[in-house]
């Protein structure tokens, strides 16, 4: 059983991938970058505890955060289905599918059949789109993987992972909101002021402006401080550049998202700030260009340029966020 009637949107990150297919099913065609920027998806993050041989710097709003927040700016009807069995589980995605809906699922793709992911990470998600006799379930990956065909067995494992981010087997669904959709463009201008005002005011300072300049301080030092530095700045920088970000740790979705906004709202300053972070964007990608040399030959010139190019980056997010939330307002 196959619920797709076209083929599936297949995109650069796992959650937004996963909310523009299963709008798309309810007849909503939306762009991933305008799913990503209307639910204020950008943001900053450092964190590294104790447990942790290698720190997170990432680029946008915490898991599950994007789904709850496009449900709430586009009045979307959001339904979430957690459980600790695993034959529950199971049961509701069969049931959910039987209806004809898909289904958003949160996993671990590293215990999933196909998957040849050499680490864990309990916040992936996919689009359940399928079942067939084999007890194999159709599942929409971000690019390159596309449409993949996972067992029930590993299905069932990964939709229950320990750790950090992890959920209990969650499984969500979207419907229209009776009376249609918001004002798109008033949407997606409260997006901005939402992700603005959190960048700008962070509840702590591995947050926001201030956790770029906090990691960039901390950058030098990571030649000294990580166990394995050639395997844990690999890891750094695949996190910002390649692991679904669509590059420049996010900042390439949301410029082209403020250049959606332009048209819509016809306002030409969101075009000149998405212009902007596009600039910004490559300053991240160049980041961790320079992360990931460092940890190849043990560069200690390399970080000290990231660190310079971070500070840098930071002023001038802090600067475009405090325009764009005077926009927004």
């Amino acid at each position: 059983m196959a619920l797709l009637e076209a083929e599936p949107y297949v995109g650069r990150h796992c959650e937004s991938t996963t909310l523009v297919n299963l709008l798309r099913q309810r007849e909503v065609d939306v762009s991933e970058p305008f799913v990503f920027g209307v639910a204020g998806g950008l943001s900053f993050i450092y964190w590294r505890t104790k447990q942790m041989p290698t720190p997170f710097v990432g680029g946008r709003i915490k898991p599950d955060t994007l789904t709850d927040n496009l449900a709430q700016a586009l009045g979307l009807r959001l339904s979430v289905h957690e459980t600790s069995s695993a034959k529950r589980a199971r049961d509701h995605l069969l049931a959910e599918l039987e209806s004809g809906s898909l289904v958003g699922l949160k996993l671990d793709r590293y215990c999933l059949d196909y998957s040849t992911d050499d680490f864990r990470f309990a916040a992936h998600y996919v689009a359940c789109v399928g079942h067939d006799d084999d007890d194999r379930f159709a599942l929409v990956e971000t690019r390159p993987l596309g449409l993949q065909w996972a067992s029930g067995a590993s299905l069932a494992t990964a939709r229950n992972p320990r750790g950090p981010m992890s959920s209990r087997n969650r499984a969500f669904t979207l419907d229209l909101p009776k009376g249609g959709l918001p004002d798109l463009g008033k949407a997606a201008r409260e997006g901005i002021r939402t992700a603005a005002e959190t960048f700008l005011d962070p509840p702590i300072s591995n947050f926001g402006y201030k956790g770029m300049h906090k990691v960039a301080d901390l950058m030098p030092q990571w030649l000294d401080d990580l166990e394995s530095p050639a395997e844990g700045l690999a890891e750094i920088a695949t996190i910002m550049e390649d692991a679904g970000t669509g590059g420049g740790l996010f900042r390439t979705m949301w410029a082209e998202f403020l250049a959606e906004t332009a048209e819509i709202t016809e306002v030409d300053e969101y075009q000149e700030t998405a212009d902007a972070y596009r600039d910004v964007s490559q300053k991240w990608t160049e980041v961790a260009a320079l992360v990931n040399e460092a940890g190849a030959s043990s560069s200690r010139e390399s970080l000290n340029s990231a660190s310079k190019i971070v500070h840098e980056a930071a002023d001038k997010e802090q600067q475009l966020m405090l325009r764009l939330l005077e926009l927004s307002a």
